[in-house]
């Protein structure tokens, strides 16, 4: 027996919720939590679906993720009671469902249905680690990474989400209390081809007869410490040297714990506890990869993921199970590893309340790092929130085999620190415009900008310590957990009063602007507009150097256009203006960047010059607010204030349909082209330029971005480390012109249905 609710998307609308654009559902029902557990012999842990109450923060919910002991169950269930009784005070269900799975589904069956007065329904445990695991790899950027210490760049990602085609067949080495082995051919089709009693159970065990660590956690921790050839007999004990004639490097192990049978009882007392630990750990690691990897030759299998909560994110775990897999498979095989590794059973049984939610169109899944937490201490990598968004798609114009987002590489320690470094010392400036914002809204509570303070600087602080915590480091994930942790906090738009400001002078000294470029020379409006565009982009609150100038009143237009001069490196207009002259754009978007000067005295007379030329013209801009970018509804307000005084706009927006603005779907000051609105991209499909503006988007992201058309990159270099990468100096402009890559048979895109194809379908519903 199980609860139904049927999500219904009838008279779905967009709502605007302080400048946010939101879905709204007026005939949905308020959804009741829903809660997935998997209880194993060592751990039990926990996945529950939230309601967010934040207008500012997830538009769709969100999905979070905790762990309790399983000797301590009674905690795990006092934390429910909790989540339950909070849900009650606004939804009472009178028959809530509890879906569990594991060896404790069963064990604790009563006890659970007694306390917490709910129906549990017991999960098969493959099934939910497999639906688990698929949903994880299908919908989560960056959840797969693979793991060499013996390697320049220790964690790799995979870049994007794979696809069914890609991922079957596979086995999935779960290592829990026991190990059991999964293959996996299809979406539902699975089966246990092995296992092994040996697992992190015996490894618990073992250590908590031979060292005094209490936990596993302090297990792991002293196996960090701890020197196994102070313990087991390796081959160079043996041969004195490498055994090269089979492969064995002298540093192999022979005999684990092999050294301990030669001393007398009474000096055995002398092996160090980390020591042992180290020793223990790296038998069962190297057992468990040999059996995984005999089976994936058994059954043909070339993608071998490992899971569970032995794992933990721990570096000697994963980097022996990878050293194993590397070895017997003489490097052909990379073991695969997961992010929510701990978490694949109780998100499968969390997912069998909502039935088919991970298939849902209309949906999409963004991890959020702003409470993210590491399994334990010596964890790697963190486990994020998943929030339930609109769903986003590829840009079909991009040669999406070759596409990366990210300019610079942060895998260089160097880079690493000084990124870092430049987000914590300006981060006093983003609290300052948070107070601002506050009083501008004449609200009173100013101690959630110390918080938003501390959270960032506490992420900050473990990126410094585990760079790739939160999936690759880059400036654009830098500066997405910036915003994220503002919205946490219940921060809206903090440059809204700047925005609004700049805005107003900009669109009064607009009208003489437009008079000047009408009245000049055909041949040279070209030049002019691009100089304007550059100029107005350098009205940009999230550069440093040109926020300190902002703030004390020294820039304007005029000695902005001084200020910025033309890259040597990067400025090939003329073959940009050759191109316009053929008459061979029928279509452009462009992605703009601030509000004020940019968009209003910048863009808009650039997007009015390309409509004089017949080209219809795309102004794609944030969904969501960030630093002073210009967002879809500020945009619209601009260009309606515009049509009241210029006809060109005027026609080309009201009469004709040749001006159109979009969302991008993103709330960032950069751009990823792998994830922006299904109506934008199915909007750009007949697209023959794309033009890019702004330093977030055209250089600290898709700067060698490559179309099938042609582009065009505008920015301003506003960061000297920026600058020096790329060859250019602060303050100059680049006008990057690139023909596009016209090759036949490249897939344009991984374009799922229109926004509004699905609701007006109704094709939204899950159970629960």
């Amino acid at each position: 027996m199980s609860s139904r609710f049927t999500f219904n998307a009838t008279d779905a609308h967009i709502i605007e919720l302080s400048k946010y654009r939101q879905i709204a559902f007026p005939k949905n029902y308020r959804k009741p939590v829903q809660i997935g557990i998997d209880i194993g012999g060592s751990l039990a842990k926990v996945v529950w679906y939230s309601q967010n109450t934040n207008s500012y923060a997830a538009t769709g919910g969100r999905l979070n993720f905790t762990k309790f002991e399983t000797e301590n169950i009674d905690k795990c269930i006092e934390f429910l009671k909790e989540i339950i009784k909070k849900d009650n005070e606004t939804i009472n269900l009178p028959h809530r469902v509890l879906k569990a799975t594991g060896g404790g589904a069963h064990k604790f069956n009563k006890l659970l249905n007694e306390e917490l007065n709910v129906i549990v329904e017991t999960e098969d445990e493959m099934e939910c680690l497999i639906t688990g695991l698929n949903f994880l790899v299908h919908k989560i950027p960056y959840e797969v990474f693979t793991y060499s210490e013996s390697e320049a760049e220790p964690m790799v990602f995979e870049e994007k989400v794979i696809d069914e085609e890609e991922l079957y067949p596979y086995i999935l080495v779960n290592i829990g209390s026991g190990v059991s082995i999964i293959k996996v051919t299809e979406d539902g089709k699975l089966e246990r081809i092995g296992g092994s009693s040996l697992g992190g159970g015996t490894l618990w065990g073992l250590l908590s007869l031979l060292t005094s660590a209490q936990t596993f956690d302090e297990m792991l921790e002293l196996s960090k410490k701890g020197k196994n050839e102070n313990v087991d007999m390796l081959v160079g004990d043996i041969y004195g040297e490498d055994y090269s004639k089979i492969g064995l490097k002298s540093s192999t192990i022979a005999s684990s714990c092999g050294k301990i049978f030669k001393k007398k009882p009474e000096e055995r007392k002398e092996f160090k506890e980390e020591d042992i630990s180290r020793s223990l750990l790296y038998m069962i690691s190297n057992n468990l990869s040999q059996i995984a990897y005999l089976m994936a030759q058994l059954h043909q299998v070339k993608r071998i993921y490992f899971g569970g909560c032995f794992i933990r994110g721990h570096p000697v775990i994963m980097n022996s199970l990878s050293f194993g897999i590397r070895f017997w498979s003489k490097g052909t095989i990379k073991a695969l590893f997961l992010r929510h590794e701990g978490y694949l059973g109780a998100l499968g049984a969390f997912l069998k309340h909502h039935g088919n939610i991970q298939e849902q169109e209309l949906l999409g899944f963004s991890e959020n790092f702003t409470k993210a937490e590491r399994i334990n201490t010596t964890a790697i990598n963190a486990v994020g929130l998943i929030d339930i968004v609109p769903k986003l798609t590829y840009f079909p114009l991009i040669l999406s085999d070759e596409y990366h987002p990210d300019t610079f590489d942060l895998s260089d320690p160097e880079l690493q620190k000084y990124w870092i470094d430049t987000f914590d010392k300006n981060l006093h400036k983003m609290v300052d415009m948070a107070l601002s914002w506050l009083h501008t809204h004449f609200l009173t509570n100013t101690d959630n900008s110390k918080s938003f303070e501390d959270i960032y600087r506490k992420h900050l602080q473990v990126l410094r310590r585990e760079p790739n915590a939160y999936g690759p480091l880059s400036v654009r994930s830098l500066l997405i957990l910036r915003e994220q942790c503002l919205h946490e906090m219940g921060f809206g738009d903090i440059f809204e009063h700047v925005k609004q400001e700049e805005k107003r002078t900009a669109l009064e000294t607009l009208p003489n602007l437009l008079k000047k470029i009408d009245a000049l020379p055909e041949n040279e409006k070209l030049s002019v507009l691009i100089d304007n565009v550059l100029a107005g982009n350098m009205f940009d609150w999230g550069a440093n150097e040109v926020h300190n100038m902002l703030q004390k009143g020294e820039l304007n237009f005029d000695s902005a256009k001084i200020k910025v001069k033309k890259s040597e490196k990067y400025f090939n207009l003329n073959e940009f203006r050759e191109s316009l002259e053929l008459n061979q754009y029928h279509k452009a978007v462009i992605f703009v960047d601030n509000s004020g000067a940019d968009i209003v005295l910048g863009i808009i007379p650039f997007a009015r010059y390309l409509l004089s030329h017949n080209i219809d013209v795309i102004l794609a801009a944030n969904s969501l607010p960030c630093v002073n970018d210009v967002t879809y509804n500020d945009l619209i307000s601009i260009i309606e204030q515009v049509t009241s005084f210029d006809k060109p706009i005027n026609d080309a927006y009201n009469i004709y349909g040749k001006l159109m603005v979009y969302e991008t779907g993103s709330g960032s000051p950069c751009l990823d082209l792998r994830n922006v609105s299904c109506d934008l991209a199915e909007a750009c499909e007949n697209v023959d330029l794309v033009i890019i503006e702004g330093m977030g988007r055209a250089m600290h992201t898709n700067f060698h971005a490559k179309f099938i058309c042609d582009s065009l990159k505008l920015a301003v270099f506003k960061n000297a480390s920026v600058a020096k990468t790329l060859g250019g100096n602060m303050y100059d402009g680049i006008c990057l012109f690139e023909k596009g890559e016209k090759i036949i048979g490249i897939a344009k895109s991984k374009r799922s249905n229109t926004f509004n194809e699905i609701l007006e379908a109704g094709r939204f519903s899950f159970s629960c």
